[in-house]
């Protein structure tokens, strides 16, 4: 009968074994990251999560793992990742991904066995799906524009959701600090009609102003616009360039009007064209990756045809 144990025992102990080379992995904390508003209705992100291999061994399982927008079947992320060996895991996360911003996103996750690191032969535990709530807000439009001695912002929403209402922040001695709040119009805080939002600030500041609108959830978390930047109190002409002489190859351009469609060159002292760009209608414009030297600065109104031109300075570094 002792041989008869043996190769009993011999049996279990294979199949432990194998049980401990074959972990299911485990995921945890899927949330949507890095989420960029690109202001023409769509918005980009990625999605991250942690993912440990449930023993720590040589030999760590696949993970895949597909995003999809909406009520769309076909994935905007198809990725596969090997399970960490780390104890307590590790972080991943997707590609880049760009959808419209009021699209819910849909997380599926699917655990394999194999180890060959592209998600292929068996799988085991479910299948981990979640759904992520789209963007809280969609900005249709924000602006800022100096009149006399105060600066006017105003801002539309296409979509909101889990809104409480919007931080005003104006950039100010090398920090951004909140000058304002104006509540949200939404009913409850979720809308999908237009709104639209303004907040005036008195400012007697000569030199450049930049303001942006941070939006605040019901549960406190929040998400800052885009920045606008206006001219100083008191500052004539149509166009600021600043600064001027230019560092690190850049410089930044401030028009009078935002919503005005302006094509706008930038040339060297030769009348080489080396930037270009057509029915510009922000009210600000960055210019980078300039070589040392004296440029053109030259803006044409494609409704009027007026023109006007600066010059400016890039610095050697």
């Amino acid at each position: 009968m002792k041989p008869f144990y043996l190769v009993a025992l011999l049996i279990v102990t294979a199949i432990s074994v194998q049980a401990q080379e074959n972990p299911c992995p485990t995921v945890t904390g899927i949330r949507k990251t890095n989420v960029v508003n690109n202001g023409d209705g769509t918005c980009t992100g990625t999605i991250s999560m942690n993912i440990l291999n449930d023993v720590s061994n040589s030999n760590p399982k696949s993970v895949r793992v597909e995003v999809l927008a909406g009520s769309s079947a076909t994935p905007v992320v198809d990725q596969c990742f090997l399970a960490s060996t780390v104890l307590g895991g590790a972080s991943y996360t997707t590609n880049p991904f760009t959808i419209a911003c009021g699209s819910t996103i849909t997380v599926r996750v699917t655990r394999h066995t194999a180890s060959n690191g592209v998600c292929q032969g068996g799988t085991c535990g479910n299948t981990i799906i979640i759904q992520e709530s789209p963007l809280p807000v969609v900005f249709a439009s924000f602006t800022a524009r100096r009149s006399g001695a105060v600066v006017l912002l105003n801002w539309q929403t296409s979509s909101e959701q889990n809104n409480s209402g919007f931080a005003v922040e104006r950039y100010t001695n090398g920090n951004w600090q909140e000058i304002g709040y104006v509540a949200s119009q939404a009913q409850a805080g979720n809308s999908d009609a237009i709104l639209n939002y303004n907040f005036t600030d008195p400012n007697t500041i000569k030199g450049i102003s930049q303001y942006r609108v941070r939006q605040v959830d019901l549960d406190g978390r929040s998400k800052a616009s885009d920045i606008r930047i206006v001219r100083g109190e008191g500052v004539l002409g149509k166009t600021v360039v600043y600064p001027n002489p230019g560092l690190d190859g850049k410089v930044n351009v401030i028009f009078e009007d935002a919503g005005t469609a302006r094509d706008v060159t930038v040339v060297d002292m030769t009348g080489k064209v080396v930037k270009q760009w057509r029915g510009v209608t922000s009210n600000n414009l960055q210019v980078e990756n300039l070589p040392a030297g004296i440029y053109s600065l030259r803006i044409i109104a494609v409704e009027t045809g007026e023109q006007s031109a600066e010059k400016f300075v890039i610095n050697r570094h």
